[in-house]
């Protein structure tokens, strides 16, 4: 529910972080941006009939295999996500995994919990993701791409979600998009980290 009058901006804020938060350290998606040559990811969010989509691409200097170790390293998202309280494996699959989650964001005096319950499924370079509980979105659906150009492993990433909450679309995608670099940076520190632990 979000509150009225004055409350309602921080609200926002708090919901649309929340939202990033679960699209973007589920650790499970695929996407349809090209990464900028200097590193920085590219990011993009549209909205259509309440589904919010989000589109992100980066690249990294480390291998395909450490990036897609960190991205299904699910039990230990919260190490090196620390807004992500619970994700642990439910159950091992012939092809993947079924991820329980919870994460919580705040904002000031608001703060918005998450409760997600993945299917995941790992083929080769592609890791795709779909949340089975409904608990706080109507729909959750997305996946990561990791490919190899060049000296670079480019990563693509994409979510479809629409949340079970309002808030004003325009906030949501402006929020969304500055906070996903944010924990797209979290996500190349891992990485970077695991790789020189490799060396």
């Amino acid at each position: 529910m979000v509150p009225n009058g004055r409350h309602v901006a921080a609200a926002g804020r708090s919901s649309a972080r929340w939202l990033f938060l679960c699209a973007a350290l589920i650790a499970i998606g695929g996407g349809l941006l090209i990464a900028s040559a200097d590193g920085v990811p590219a990011v993009a969010v549209t909205e259509t009939g309440g589904v919010y989509t989000v589109s992100a691409s980066f690249a990294v200097h480390e291998s395909p295999q450490t990036v897609i170790d960190v991205l299904t390293d699910y039990d230990r998202i919260p190490k090196f996500m620390p807004d992500v309280q619970v994700s642990r494996v439910i159950e091992r699959t012939s092809n993947g995994a079924v991820v329980e989650q919870q994460a919580v964001s705040r904002f000031m005096l608001f703060s918005k919990a998450v409760h997600l319950l993945l299917d995941v499924q790992e083929n080769g370079h592609a890791i795709r993701f779909r949340d089975r509980s409904g608990k706080s979105f109507v729909s959750y659906q997305g996946g990561w791409n990791i490919s190899e150009h060049d000296s670079m492993t480019v990563v693509d990433y994409h979510l479809a979600a629409k949340p079970t909450f309002d808030v004003p679309a325009f906030v949501l995608k402006r929020l969304l998009k500055r906070d996903s670099a944010l924990l797209i940076d979290r996500i190349k520190a891992e990485i970077t980290l695991r790789e020189n632990l490799r060396k």
